[in-house]
């Protein structure tokens, strides 16, 4: 942490991500970006590392429910009456059927990934998760700094979202390995951006042992303190 202009500025990963202002935002972990035969698929991307990113993810987010960290789940949702004419006009361009639509599979969570009792859902009408949504209400409410970026896809909503974060004035983390749906190399040229520009990056791994980390050194004060008081 440093100081600046009497603001204190939080500089490294254990500062930013502590469970007491941080919230993990998973964004479109729908079946229309991870399952064969539903949009993303039709539209002839890759889905077969959606799978290994959806396991991942849930791990993740066990341990972040473990810690005590926020969760919100985006829902897309691009219901006809929510559609633009730049909305209606790309997918003319690619030549595909509307996606996201209320009751269809492709709009359901994809299994194991289902928002649990007390987590925040977010729908979102725009790639980006926080345009018109209640999404910036529901994290300053909750005093939330930090913002811990994962989902589908990453040069997609997931980058949108971030830097509209940034702009608000979140610390953000991109997950390297907690987001997908581009390709290696647009996948590197994101993460170089993210850290370039509006935040920092770090894998699943790298973000639980700093949790395991803060959780090892509150439980070493406490005791501490509590031999200092015998």
């Amino acid at each position: 942490m440093i100081e600046i202009d009497g603001r204190q500025i939080l500089t490294e990963l254990h500062e930013k991500i502590d469970p007491r202002h941080t919230a993990v935002v998973v964004i479109d972990m729908q079946k229309d970006f991870t399952t064969e035969g539903c949009f993303w698929h039709s539209l002839g991307q890759d889905v077969s590392a959606a799978g290994e990113l959806a396991d991942r993810l849930a791990g993740f987010l066990d341990a972040a429910r473990d810690y005590g960290v926020r969760i919100v789940h985006v829902l897309a949702n691009y219901d006809p009456e929510f559609m633009n004419d730049p909305m209606h006009e790309r997918l003319h361009r690619h030549g595909q059927a509307r996606y996201c639509q209320t009751g269809t599979r492709g709009s359901e969570f994809h299994e194991g990934l289902e928002p649990k009792p007390g987590e925040s859902v977010v729908v979102k009408h725009r790639f980006d998760a926080f345009f018109d949504t209640d999404l910036h209400i529901i994290l300053q409410a909750a005093g939330i700094r930090t913002v811990i970026m994962t989902g589908l896809a990453a040069q997609g909503c997931v980058d949108s979202s971030t830097r509209h974060a940034y702009f608000l004035g979140y610390y953000t983390v991109f997950g390297e390995d907690l987001t997908g749906g581009a390709s290696p190399e647009v996948h590197r040229m994101t993460l170089d951006s993210m850290r370039l520009m509006f935040g920092v990056t770090a894998t699943a791994a790298e973000i639980v042992a700093t949790w395991a980390g803060l959780e090892r050194d509150g439980a070493s004060a406490r005791a501490t303190g509590a031999a200092s008081r015998a």
